[in-house]
């Protein structure tokens, strides 16, 4: 895949270099046309005639054709630039490089079931491998969509979608370039949704027909203007204007300091809904989405030009000379107030769709990178069934991942898991829960085949203390562990499969063999199952009595004083362990005793 991105960005290179030749001609030819405007005017003032009239309105023409042509020319040679971009961001993202900033930190939750123990969000994280969404929404769409395991039916769709989706990376990353074309379009509409929902004042909105005694103001000045009038008039209508509009004064510049650049980025909405009309894929789903997004383009548009008109008034010349005269905030507001009654119903299902389109596109994007990777066959189910085939760490490049297979069926059962320091203990937990995370999101899975029903994932790996809240890691940890036990208590729709990292570790030995054994019994009865990782190897002993505990292992290997591990898993408890070599070699003398 990485010639392919290569080869799709060089070809996006070159085609850039011929748009910018066409704006360099469009430049020339601009520059040609405003002298022509110049050296006619110039020639009729000295010359007269009618010859020079009609060569300065062809000149007028040519400069404004010229002018429009040398703009469209300038945003190819833009879209083309973005293309080579994020052909150059998808080839990085292959080595697990990331070029975009955007880490999802703000969707971080340390009370989510399992976000923060699986690098769901952050620096190096699910989040940040997935997501090409270039909106706030899609952003949050697709945060939604990892955070919160989906129903059968929507898993099922949203593969379906992925399937049609996944080989049309050209419209992909032109839905993308063309995003990348307004600044904005990043923007959070969140105050936009507030003014839909929030009715103008009946007050105000009585007051709205006064913007046609515009007309009368204007006449009036052109009247004074010609001499026809003496200004008189026009003063007393234009204090009317000033008095219409400290009327609503306070509204519009609550309104503009909410949705200050809010037109821009809905302009990027409607570019980008406009491509629904070129999209070649098909299926219930995506037929959903697009017929939404090109019955929205037109009218969104027109939302987004009016709330860039109404950003005119910050501007103090059009304020002072038009703004005023024309009574151009009751126009805007007027004509903002009548779309917000005509769409206001629509406009979140089209937002909706938007947001969907993005999320999808990410796990298109994310599978068309990585065509190892496969669908997960999902599936109802009245107990928890986990079936994995050379399973591997999505987070860890192909060439270095070590792929384990995997399985568990029913409720009431735990996978023990023993071995010694940084055999892999930890790497396989977060191995299976994002692979089940992706499962349910819809997308592909780093495994050779994976089956699973539908399932609540819940992990506890990484509790620390808190000097905020006075909290030691060990209570950090009980108190993720009586959420793990009120969550399999409250979920009876589908199960919970925990991922417990190096359960009790912050007591004594005694204790965390007793609790850890105590806790696995109190969840067998209930609607889950899960692995549990341990350095307790009486805890694995126990397990072996235990017909709902399965032992499993991840062993080193240490020959002529290296360690060595193959990440493999294995059945059975551990035989060996290295925490006692690992101190020697960091130069701990594990041979002296206490003096006498």
């Amino acid at each position: 895949m990485k010639q392919h991105f290569q080869s799709q960005r060089q070809l996006a290179v070159e085609k850039g270099l011929i748009a910018q030749k066409k704006v360099n001609l469009l430049s020339i030819l601009r520059l040609g046309a405003f002298a022509l405007l110049v050296a006619s005017a110039w020639l009729w003032s000295r010359q007269g005639g009618n010859m020079w009239p009609a060569v300065l309105a062809i000149g007028a023409v040519c400069f404004l054709v010229l002018m429009r042509l040398h703009q469209d020319a300038q945003r190819q040679r833009r879209f083309f630039g973005n293309i080579a971009d994020i052909n150059l961001d998808e080839e990085k993202r292959l080595g697990f490089e990331f070029a975009r900033d955007d880490k999802g930190a703000s969707f971080q939750d340390t009370l989510h079931p399992y976000s923060s123990d699986l690098d769901i969000f952050g620096k190096h994280s699910l989040f940040r491998l997935l997501n090409r969404t270039r909106t706030a929404e899609g952003s949050t769409r697709l945060a939604d969509w990892l955070r919160t395991p989906a129903p059968l039916e929507t898993i099922l769709e949203r593969q379906e979608a992925l399937t049609a989706s996944r080989g049309h990376f050209e419209w992909r990353q032109n839905w993308q370039a063309t995003a990348m074309l307004h600044e904005n379009a990043t923007q959070h509409i969140g105050a936009l949704e507030n003014w839909l929902n929030t009715p103008l004042e009946a007050g105000l909105k009585k007051l709205l027909p006064w913007k046609w005694w515009s007309i009368v103001t204007v006449s009036l000045l052109v009247a004074w203007g010609a001499g026809l009038l003496p200004f008189w008039p026009s003063a007393f209508s234009l204090v009317v204007h000033l008095l219409v509009l400290r009327r609503f004064a306070k509204p519009i510049q609550q309104l503009t300091g909410q949705t200050l650049r809010i037109g821009t980025t809905l302009v990027a909405y409607a570019d980008m809904m406009a491509l629904t009309g070129e999209a070649p894929m098909t299926g219930k789903w995506w037929k959903g989405q697009l017929e939404t997004g090109k019955e929205a383009e037109k009218a969104v548009r027109e939302l987004g030009t009016w709330f860039n008109r109404l950003d005119f008034r910050a501007n103090a010349y059009f304020t002072l000379f038009i703004g005023i005269p024309v009574l151009w905030d009751l126009i805007c507001l007027d004509a903002l107030e009548n779309w917000k009654d005509r769409y206001r119903e629509q406009f979140p299902d089209w937002v909706d769709a938007l947001a969907n389109i993005e999320a999808l596109n990410s796990l298109a994007g994310h599978a068309f990178a990585n065509p190892d990777q496969v669908l997960p066959e999902v599936h109802w189910g009245n107990t928890l069934d986990i079936e994995a085939v050379q399973m591997g760490h999505p987070l860890i490049p192909a060439e270095k991942r070590v792929c384990n297979d995997f399985s568990l069926q029913g409720c009431g059962q735990t996978v023990l898991i023993t071995g010694s320091n940084m055999s892999g203990k930890s790497t396989f937990l977060r191995t299976v829960g994002l692979n089940l995370v992706l499962a349910q999101a819809g997308g592909v899975v780093a495994a050779q085949s994976l089956s699973c029903s539908l399932m609540q994932v819940f992990t506890s790996m990484r509790t620390q203390d808190s000097l905020e809240e006075n909290t030691s890691s060990f209570y950090a940890e009980l108190k993720r562990l009586k959420q793990l036990i009120t969550l399999a208590e409250a979920r009876t729709d589908i199960p919970v499969f925990y991922l417990l990292d190096e359960i009790l570790k912050g007591t004594n030995s005694a204790d965390r063999h007793r609790g850890a054994a105590a806790l696995i019994r109190q969840l067998h009865p209930m609607n889950a199952s899960g692995i549990v990782s341990t350095h307790d190897l009486e805890l694995g002993i126990w397990g072996n009595s235990r017909p709902y505990v399965q032992n499993f292992n991840f062993q080193s290997d240490l020959s002529k004083g290296r360690i060595t591990f193959d990440y493999r898993l294995r059945p059975g408890t551990c035989a060996s362990f290295n925490a006692s070599e690992l101190m020697r070699m960091m130069g701990i003398k594990m041979e002296l005793h206490d003096e006498k």
